[in-house]
């Protein structure tokens, strides 16, 4: 072996000298692993980078409707590390979060995350006011404040199992295109509230009750946004749904066909749908109300009563 092989192999890619190469390509490494496996959940993920650093996040990932400002941190295995810092600039952005990635020095592959963020939609956590400082003494031996910067105990981060339930934490958990993209437009339009205001139009007992239900959502641009031409398209593809022998069983397919059916139908004026037509759009509003209680979790709460709206913010199952 020639002199720079050795030099090569014996080469310390965990030292100080090289932190800013190896925090970039353990980024490069979260961005492909996560692109793989949102291609493979049939989502399209989009990568943007801020033209300059200290704006308090280091990536943006944007995908299933959900626009995610990242800071990442990285850990050697078998680091002591008890917190991190956080800019407090990442308070600002409305799905800020944080992933600590902890690697393998032998491979540089990442062996465990760790998350601190909320759900989808919702801002950073509290941080705390613990002013982070400064890791070198300046030259009168004292290590100043940073005070854009707040330290954040280790114990505050969830340990996640698996790169795919990292995915679930940024952007919620696999779902079709058309339920990713009604729920973005919820969260778009009613903010944090969104479950409180679909869950105050679920008294629903059948098609003439559904209209407010079947507008929280604008139909015509989901449909849009899945590159349907229009919805007369829509329609025919949906055209007898749902009936007992084709359920519907996609919460974002059977949202937008109820607020196409009702936008049909009112064009259609003074005419009205009869008999079997009547009992299918029936069908079809009773199946919308038992898709958004299953996506919201109140079947299987047991706190339903809970709340001004039956169900707890506190609920795992309801949050």
């Amino acid at each position: 072996m020639s002199y720079f092989s050795d030099q090569i192999a014996s080469c310390d890619v965990t030292g100080p000298a090289l932190s800013t190469q190896r925090e970039r390509l353990l980024e490069h490494r979260l961005v492909s692993d996560l692109a793989e496996l949102m291609l493979r959940r049939g989502v399209e993920m989009d990568v943007m980078r801020g033209e300059f650093d200290g704006h308090g996040h280091d990536v943006v990932f944007q995908a299933a409707g959900v626009l995610r400002h990242v800071q990442l941190k990285a850990m050697i295995l078998g680091g002591k590390r008890s917190n991190v810092s956080i800019n407090v600039r990442l308070r600002s952005q409305p799905s800020g979060c944080v992933v600590w990635m902890t690697y393998d020095p032998a491979t540089l592959k990442v062996v465990e995350y760790r998350w601190f963020g909320g759900e989808p939609a919702e801002p950073l956590p509290d941080i705390g006011n613990s002013i982070t400082r400064h890791s070198k003494a300046n030259m009168n031996l004292q290590k100043t404040q940073r005070i854009g910067h707040r330290d954040v105990a280790k114990s505050r981060f969830d340990k996640v199992a698996s790169l795919d339930a990292l995915a679930d934490r940024l952007f919620g958990p696999a779902r079709s295109p058309a339920t990713s993209h009604v729920l973005a437009q919820l969260r778009e339009r009613f903010g944090l509230e969104w479950r409180s205001r679909v869950h105050e139009s679920l008294g629903v007992t059948g098609w003439e009750d559904s209209v407010e239900l079947a507008h929280l959502i604008d139909g015509y641009r989901v449909i849009e946004q899945l590159c349907v031409p229009d919805f007369n398209d829509w329609l025919e593809t949906h055209a007898g749904w749902p009936s007992a022998s084709t359920p519907a069983q996609d919460l974002g397919e059977a949202w937008t066909t109820l607020f196409i059916e009702h936008r049909r139908w009112r064009t259609a004026s003074p005419y009205e749908p009869q008999d079997d037509e009547r009992q299918r759009l029936d069908r079809l509003a009773a199946t919308v109300r038992r898709l958004i209680e299953s996506e919201l979790g109140l079947a299987a709460c047991p706190l339903k009563s809970a709340g001004p709206f039956g169900f707890s913010r506190n609920c795992l199952c309801c949050s």
